[in-house]
């Protein structure tokens, strides 16, 4: 009689699980079917699947890296980590973060929604994919101040202008440099209306989306002008690894006290801390120390990067204390 009874649960779950998984009942459908409750139902799929009985597989095509993201998520705390797929050329690499990033936008923005976005080459090739399939009633504000001495798509206010026309939205300016030549200077234009409200609106804003800056003699920072090759040199022997809208952390996460700090105008990083949704976009190679230090700053919510990225972090994320950036020829 035990040998019978074991059987014939064994049956029934097999019959419910066929019922609900081959056939495509409800669960609702499968209750009413067997005369059992809906709770009762629930509870027998789960055993079905526990005692093997049920074999669920996801056919993950290679391109997706969901080991990487989950690892990513599991050693930073993230929300959400995308891996784009794989490419050797780096543009093409840069395209592949960028287009990912804009699919994670179109999926995220909605009408209402306030975007303070920051500066960076990863962040400046998202615009181009960014492809909403109907007019999005958002509104795009730099995070911080730009430079009239680097190329468009990498300045926040031009980026930020570029997503607003691409979906349709406002674009709520900020007239300002990143930089000013001194504390007293910047606390001067910040008080001023048009700029304490455009800050103002940044820091209130639902999302945020930035690139990673590094500290190699090549970074944005560099190339803008806003920071001179010395200058880096400086933030790399305080320790610098990288920077999110030119706030400059350590392999910790940790800020990094510098004169040039009082003269930024831009959101600080407590008040992205407190963006409810801020989104990192990174795909050079000589990004793993400045991705690592944000990532260990607790700014950021969701990660989008390069597989090879992705793994360098997880391997110094493991390993010993990383040693800070080195400095790299600049970029012509």
């Amino acid at each position: 009689m035990p040998d019978d009874t074991r059987r014939h649960d064994a049956d029934l779950l097999v019959r419910i699980a066929h019922r609900y998984w081959v056939d495509e009942l409800t669960q609702e459908e499968v209750a009413r079917e067997f005369a059992l409750s809906r709770p009762k139902v629930q509870r027998l799929l789960d055993r079905a699947r526990a005692a093997g009985i049920v074999e669920i597989r996801v056919q993950t095509p290679p391109w997706l890296r969901l080991d990487l993201e989950r690892d990513l998520r599991s050693a930073f705390g993230l929300a959400e980590a995308i891996v784009a797929p794989e490419h050797a050329d780096p543009g093409d690499q840069r395209d592949a973060v960028a287009r990912v990033a804009a699919q994670y936008l179109e999926r995220r923005l909605a009408d209402g929604m306030v975007v303070a976005v920051g500066h960076g080459r990863g962040a400046g090739r998202v615009p181009p994919h960014f492809r909403p399939r109907r007019p999005v009633a958002a509104t795009f504000v730099p995070a911080m101040g730009g430079s009239p001495h680097v190329e468009a798509p990498t300045n926040p206010g031009e980026i930020a202008r570029a997503l607003a026309e691409r979906c349709g939205g406002r674009f709520v300016p900020l007239f300002a440099p990143a930089y000013l030549e001194s504390r007293e200077a910047r606390d001067s234009l910040v008080g001023q209306e048009a700029v304490a409200h455009a800050l103002g609106l940044a820091a209130r804003a639902d999302m945020a989306l930035a690139g990673i800056g590094g500290t190699d003699d090549g970074a944005t920072m560099v190339r803008s002008g806003c920071l001179s090759v010395a200058e880096v040199a400086g933030l790399r022997e305080r320790g610098a690894v990288g920077d999110l809208a030119g706030n400059y952390v350590n392999a910790e996460g940790r800020p990094v006290e510098s004169a040039h700090r009082d003269r930024l105008v831009a959101l600080s990083l407590d008040e992205l801390r407190r963006i409810g949704l801020v989104v990192a976009v990174a795909s050079e190679p000589e990004k793993p120390m400045a991705i690592l230090g944000t990532l260990r700053s607790g700014v950021v919510d969701v990660l989008i990067v390069d597989p090879a990225n992705a793994r360098a972090v997880l391997d110094l994320a493991a390993g010993a204390p990383p040693a800070p950036a080195a400095a790299t020829p600049a970029r012509r």
